[in-house]
């Protein structure tokens, strides 16, 4: 219980912190403060600084406190009245037809890492692989059994439980790592290695987008459960997620 407290204030620390918040956060904690010292000057000139002046004055703080969280609630319940009642939203798989030039891939379990690059292997050019710390290793050997598509340095993430650090590393992929004449629908993102936040930030990097995602399932045995394997990729497409298709994918279906 402990340290599930000392995580969660973590994380709100680092949350409130972070680079993107910091500035609106000081920012606002020094408006706040002189709006409300402000607030009280004009009382105390109003009501005078007696002790009978000092009890209206934390009365009407008090209601002005209220009537701002009512405020605010109001209107964001109203936003919420207005948003559609039903969003749709499905996951939909099937079988993985086409073979891609690119691939991402989470690193985690070498037999599910080296059946998604055999699987794209006659097509595969590029293979770009994320992983952490405790994870490089098998990340290099897996760079060395395929020295023709792992062609660039594993990205390395610092921690491991933070899905925008994995958005942001698939995002600079897509960005910044892909070849000349590449577009995104080229390159697949494999979301099954490492842990669920990983998999939450590639998922989240692809979303509303035509980055394709993928999935390696594992092989198990009928009869006692356990992982033996695991099977071709399994192409996975968002609701939300736009229904682009490669251009080169088109050209070798025509072929």
């Amino acid at each position: 219980m402990r340290n599930t407290l000392t995580e969660a204030i973590t994380q709100a620390i680092k949350v409130v912190f972070n680079a993107e918040t910091i500035l609106p956060f000081f920012v606002g904690s020094v408006c706040l403060g002189i709006f409300g010292s402000a607030v009280y000057d004009l009382l105390q000139s109003w009501l005078g600084d007696d002790a009978v002046a000092l009890v209206r004055i934390a009365l009407i703080s008090l209601l002005i406190l209220v009537g701002a969280i009512a405020a605010v609630s109001w209107l964001i319940s109203r936003q919420i009245a207005l948003l559609p009642s039903h969003i749709p939203f499905e996951v939909r798989q099937k079988k993985l037809d086409q073979k891609y030039p690119g691939l991402i891939l989470l690193v985690s379990q070498p037999e599910a890492c080296e059946t998604a690059i055999r699987f794209h292997l006659p097509t595969l050019q590029c293979c770009w692989l994320i992983c952490s710390k405790e994870k490089l290793e098998m990340a290099l050997d897996l760079r060395r059994k395929f020295p023709s598509v792992c062609v660039d340095d594993p990205i390395v993430v610092n921690d491991i439980y933070n899905p925008l650090q994995f958005r942001n590393c698939v995002n600079q992929i897509y960005l910044t790592r892909l070849p000349k004449g590449w577009i995104e629908q080229d390159v697949i993102a494999d979301y099954t290695g490492m842990t669920a936040h990983a998999s939450v930030g590639t998922v989240l990097a692809c979303i509303n987008t035509v980055r394709p995602l993928q999935y390696t399932p594992a092989r198990t045995d009928p009869k006692t459960g356990r992982v033996i394997g695991s099977l071709d990729p399994i192409r996975v497409t968002l609701g939300m997620q736009n229904g682009g298709r490669s251009h080169r994918g088109d050209r070798q279906k025509a072929s």
